[in-house]
This record gives C-alpha cells, sequence and structure tokens, in this order.
C-alpha cells in the first residue's frame, strides 16, 4: 500500500521538532557548562521560581532523551567527551546551559533548595532528632503516637511537651509512616527539593563531573574548625602572625610573671 511506509525507513522528523532541536543544538555549542539535574518531586511553582533565579546565569530546558542524543551527535566532534552525559538521561530531568562554572552552578542550585516533610519509605539523609521541649500540639490521642515512638512526652499547659531529646531516625535508616507522621506533626522538615545535579560537562575542561555535592554550611563550619585548630598550634609553637602576636605577647608576659615570682621566691 502506498500509505504503508517502508520497512526500515527513518520516520521523517517534522518541521516543528527540527527547530526544536536545532535551538537544543545552539545553545549546547555556545555554553560552556552543561549540566543534566533531576526534576523528580519538584513542583511546577518551586521549577518556574528557581528558572526565574538562573535567568540571568543560563538557560533550563525539559528536553525529551531523544532530542538530547540528536543533539550530542551533532555536537561531540567539537566537545570531546559530552557523550558521557548520554547514560544520565533518565526519566524527570532537565537540562541546564550556561557559561558559569559548573561548581558555582551547583552552588546557586543548593541555595534555591526548599525544606520538604519526610514520607514513609524515604532515606534518611542525616540523624533526625527530636528536641526536648514544649511544642504547639495540644494534648490529646498523639501522646500514645509518641510513646509508640519511645518519645518521652507529657502534658504541659495544655500542650505536648518533649521530655527528653532523641534521635527518632538514624542516617540512612528508612522512615516508617509512624515517623512521618510524627515529623509532620512537628513540623520537622528533614529533607530539602530542588533541581538536583546528576551530571555535568565542562567544555573548559572537556571533563564530566558526577552528582555535584554543595554544603555550603558545612564547609563554613570545617574552615572554622580548622581555623581554630591552626590558631591553637602556632600559639603552642609561638609562630608569630598578625592573629596571633597579641596572644603570644600576653603568654610570654605571665611565663614571665612566673619565673619572676618564683627568683622572688628564693
Amino acid at each position: 500500500m502506498e500509505n504503508k511506509k517502508e520497512k526500515g525507513r527513518t520516520k521523517e522528523i517534522p518541521e516543528k521538532k527540527k527547530k526544536e532541536l536545532a535551538k537544543i543544538i545552539e545553545l549546547m555549542k555556545k555554553n560552556s557548562t552543561i549540566m543534566v539535574v533531576s526534576i523528580q518531586n519538584i513542583s511546577s511553582p518551586q521549577f518556574q521560581k528557581i528558572k526565574r533565579s538562573l535567568k540571568e546565569q543560563a538557560a533550563i530546558k525539559v528536553v525529551k532523551k531523544t532530542f538530547m542524543l540528536r543533539a550530542i551527535e551533532e555536537v561531540k566532534k567539537t566537545k570531546k567527551n559530552i557523550e558521557e552525559l548520554n547514560k544520565w538521561f533518565e526519566r524527570g530531568f532537565a537540562i541546564i546551559f550556561s557559561d558559569a562554572d559548573p561548581f558555582k552552578l551547583a552552588s546557586i542550585l543548593a541555595e534555591n533548595k526548599s525544606p520538604a516533610k519526610a514520607r514513609a519509605g524515604q532515606i534518611a539523609p542525616q540523624n533526625i532528632a527530636i528536641e526536648a521541649g514544649l511544642t504547639d500540639l495540644p494534648a490529646g490521642p498523639i501522646i500514645s503516637e509518641l510513646s509508640k515512638l519511645k518519645i518521652k512526652a507529657g502534658i504541659e499547659a495544655g500542650k505536648i511537651k518533649i521530655k527528653e531529646s532523641s534521635v527518632l531516625i538514624k542516617e540512612g535508616e528508612k522512615i516508617n509512616e509512624d515517623a512521618a507522621f510524627i515529623l509532620a506533626k512537628l513540623d520537622i522538615t528533614p529533607f530539602s527539593i530542588g533541581l538536583e545535579p546528576l551530571a555535568v560537562y565542562d567544555s573548559k575542561q572537556d571533563k564530566i563531573y558526577v552528582k555535584i555535592k554543595i554544603d555550603k554550611e558545612g564547609m563554613i563550619k570545617n574552615i572554622k574548625i580548622i581555623s581554630l585548630e591552626a590558631f591553637n598550634l602556632a600559639l603552642n609553637i609561638n609562630y608569630l602572625t598578625k592573629e596571633t602576636i597579641s596572644f603570644l605577647i600576653i603568654k610570654a608576659n605571665q611565663e614571665a610573671n612566673i619565673i619572676l615570682n618564683l627568683t622572688n621566691a628564693k
């Protein structure tokens, strides 16, 4: 039959899709950073908010896997190693095109995450604790739910009071329905939702970076600890710097007074 497609014939791409593909190829050619991000569990309003926040630095596109595979086939001659991104085009992803440094881009995405409540079946990203203190929960049957999870609680001024801080779920453990219910009631949000970097291609380095994690708070905390340890070491070995000199003068004065006192005692 005339309408029947010949066996093995390649399906013609509609003009509209050709234009869409051309746009993707153009973005890939003119941007140095191409990042694949997961958009699973993210709401449409949050996605649009992140998109607006990146407007000056990047373009975000929700693209079909077939489009990305075709686009990469077109640009792989000029962008070495870019085909390694192919394995990351799974369900629920978007592509960010930018000239920004990959780690700077990941940092911006980390800042745009929103707190989220726990759901049954999720794995705890860190220890989830219940802190001691008065809650906003009115006295009622929920106290038995707390008891079921071995959370020590009582009633004070008509409200539920947690008597003792405790870790409800340890890092890496699965959250059950009872725990998820209590966490929601106590308004504890142990998760964060946003665009999660899966893989990023940096054409300036011809490299692929996988699952970049940016933890600014943790990094700042570590820097403070390292700085304090370095400061203490400098004091102990009497190493002169603009940060230690005033403390070393005080230390020298104290030691001189001790020696003077010992001399006078004799």
